[in-house]
Formats: structure tokens, C-alpha cells, sequence
């Protein structure tokens, strides 16, 4: 109760922690020169790219209503944000699986009924995060962080996990729909006979695993025997991409 008696002492400590340090952040940052150049690369795909597959899933999942352009601008607008007022400019902030199943079973439920339907979707979607904010703002405001050593890393790696598999689950579901006919595509037409489609779902199979294992040995390269030491840098920084 001793917490909830001193609202916003959470909120000071974190600003007095992160005043010692922003301004050295940034300058820090800025006076790295072209050193800065792999991160920073590294964290706007890393942000992006997601962004526009998980963008291209919420707009299948909701006929439109949401869809890539809100997906990239709303994570442009809260990166940009949260890097000024945070200090932390290489910072990975964007759109995962589960906010895409929270959307789609919004949207679900929203078309379901007749006081909503599909025309009042996103208002309501709207101001469910209009109150999940106002929401968020009060744990913080009266130290809700507190309690988290409450709670074991359990939590944290089941959450981790729960992630990692609705990824696979995505990128096993993108796999398996090369081999089928789109929802739009014409059955008759010559590209979605049976040869092609086994081609082009076996191409997918190829370069999926062909880019996984490209990324893990390319994050190696630095210990590898040969090039020239900074061909391996260069290619242990932006392999992964």
C-alpha cells in the first residue's frame, strides 16, 4: 500500500536515472561516425520489415480496415517518440503477432455486431487503445512496476516462447500457402496449374531456409579463416539483413 500512497515516485526515480545519461547518449551516438551505420541499419529493418509482413496479415485479417500504411506509421510515430523522450534511438519498436490476433479478434468481434460493424471498427479499435493507455499510465503512475519481483522469469520466457512460436506459425502458414492457389487467383490459368505451383512452393522452402541459413553462418563471419578482416566485419554486420 506503501506504493500506491506515492504516486509517480516510480515515474521520478526513472527520470532522474535517465537524465545522467541521455545527454551522453546522444552524443555519444552522433560522434561514432560511419560506426553507427550497421546498428542503425540493422534496427530500421529490424523494425520495418515486420512491420509490413505483420501489416499485410492485420489487412487479410480485418478486409482492409487496418492495414500496412497505419501499421508503418503508427511504429514511425512511437519510435520517434519514444527515441527522443527515451534517448534511446536504436531501439526496435513495433507491430508483433499478438497485437495482430488482438486486432483480428477485435474486428471479429466488432463485425459480429450490428451496433458496430465493419464501418465502426476502427473507432472502436480506437479508443480500446485510447483506454489501455490510460490504463497503462495509471500502473505507472502508481508504481505498478514494484510488484514485478513478484514474479519469476517464468513469465518473461513463456511470453519469449509464446512469441517465437506464433512467428513459426506464420512463417510455416506463408510456406504452405505457395503451394495453394490465392483467393483472388483464376484455377484455370496456366500459373496455377499443379507443376508450377509445386515449383514455386519449392523455391519458397529453398530460400526460406536458405536465408535462415545464410543469417546464422553470416553472424559467425568474424571468426572465419578467410577475407580480409574488415570484408569479415562487414559481413558479420550486415549479413543478417
Amino acid at each position: 500500500m506503501g506504493n500506491i500512497k506515492a504516486p509517480f515516485r516510480g515515474i521520478e526515480k526513472d527520470i532522474q536515472g535517465r537524465l545522467s545519461c541521455y545527454k551522453q547518449d546522444w552524443k555519444a551516438g552522433i560522434r561514432s561516425g560511419f560506426g553507427i551505420l550497421a546498428p542503425t541499419t540493422y534496427i530500421f529493418f529490424a523494425s520495418a520489415l515486420p512491420v509490413i509482413a505483420f501489416g499485410e496479415q492485420i489487412s487479410r485479417d480485418t478486409d482492409g480496415s487496418l492495414s500496412t500504411v497505419e501499421t508503418l506509421a503508427s511504429t514511425a510515430i512511437c519510435g520517434i517518440i519514444h527515441s527522443i523522450f527515451g534517448g534511446q534511438p536504436l531501439l526496435i519498436l513495433g507491430v508483433a503477432e499478438p497485437t495482430i490476433i488482438m486486432y483480428s479478434y477485435l474486428y471479429k468481434f466488432a463485425k459480429g455486431r450490428e451496433d458496430l460493424g465493419q464501418n465502426l471498427y476502427l473507432a472502436w479499435a480506437g479508443w480500446v487503445c485510447v483506454w489501455t493507455a490510460l490504463f497503462l499510465f495509471l500502473l505507472a503512475i502508481f508504481n505498478a512496476c514494484d510488484i514485478i519481483n513478484k514474479f519469476t522469469r517464468i513469465a518473461g520466457e513463456t511470453f519469449g516462447m509464446l512469441i517465437a512460436v506464433l512467428f513459426i506459425q506464420e512463417a510455416t502458414k506463408g510456406i504452405v500457402s505457395e503451394f495453394k492457389i490465392p483467393k483472388s487467383g483464376d484455377s484455370n490459368s496456366e500459373q496455377y496449374q499443379f507443376q508450377w505451383l509445386f515449383t514455386n512452393g519449392l523455391l519458397g522452402v529453398i530460400f526460406s531456409f536458405g536465408l535462415l541459413y545464410t543469417s546464422l553462418k553470416s553472424r559467425r563471419a568474424r571468426s572465419w579463416c578467410y577475407g580480409t578482416g574488415c570484408l569479415r566485419g562487414f559481413i558479420a554486420d550486415y549479413g543478417m539483413l
